[in-house]
């Protein structure tokens, strides 16, 4: 497996995706998602870090074969049926639909409550710095950022709420993780499966890479430890070369 950028190895999956993050390889939960699931899966790959959206305007997405694939999950069902895998056989049909559950609450749901209102709406500023966005362009990018997250959320739905509402709902969406989580090794049992690219993708971003002070991390690390293990143990068995996949700090 290679994840290096340059020229493209014969054979291996190009990931297409935003600049190295300086806590997490990429400050995108689809990405780390994507790129877990494709070390769980065995499957050689390298990144192309340009920032180069699909044709769909979304990052991450994958070319391979002649191919071009957007969005996470359908990358995955693409890989699954080219390179014949499958992470979840071990699963009955009962256990399936929970981790489905599971996924989509955390993709639809628990996303906009952590991530973006903390990211996007609570500490914009931060991510800025993060994305790498020049000092001049701060200001502009900062309004314009600002709305986008702002009438997102506000579409979605849950940006009708008021912060305190939308913590409460973000509380009970990571305690309901937790609790299923309990003292298993990955999220269905003692096997990993999907759900696993999918809750280290997210659970990573929450527990290394927000805002100092963040009640998002607070909750991930201290309220629901668990959470926090489980990450260290992912990171552990799929990512060793994790610090050599961050943005390095320029030098003052």
């Amino acid at each position: 497996m290679s994840s290096q950028t340059g020229q493209v190895e014969s054979g291996a999956v190009v990931v297409y995706q935003f600049k190295k993050g300086g806590s997490v390889p990429s400050i995108s939960p689809f990405v780390i998602k994507l790129e877990t699931y494709l070390r769980m899966a065995d499957i050689k790959y390298v990144n192309n870090y340009d920032g180069k959206f699909s044709k769909k305007g979304k990052i991450p997405w994958i070319s391979f074969d002649g191919q071009e694939i957007a969005d996470s999950s359908f990358c995955i069902q693409y890989l699954n049926k080219k390179f014949n895998i499958d992470l979840d056989k071990h699963l009955d049909d009962t256990q399936k639909a929970i981790a489905h559950a599971y996924i989509k609450m955390m993709e639809e749901n628990t996303l906009w409550a952590t991530l973006v209102q903390e990211r996007g709406i609570e500490n914009l500023s931060w991510t800025l710095n993060e994305f790498g966005v020049p000092t001049l362009l701060k200001f502009p990018a900062k309004l314009a950022f600002g709305r986008k997250a702002s009438s997102a959320m506000w579409k979605h739905g849950i940006g009708r709420h008021s912060q305190e509402e939308i913590h409460s709902i973000a509380t009970d969406d990571i305690r309901a993780c937790s609790s299923f989580l309990g003292n298993k090794q990955f999220f269905m049992g003692d096997k990993p499966s999907v759900i696993d690219a999918v809750m280290f993708g997210f659970f990573a971003e929450m527990a290394y890479a927000m805002p100092p002070g963040s009640w998002v991390t607070r909750l991930v690390t201290e309220d629901f430890k668990n959470l926090k293990d489980y990450c260290e143990r992912m990171k552990e068995k799929y990512w060793p070369d994790w610090d050599s996949k961050l943005r390095q700090a320029t030098p003052k």
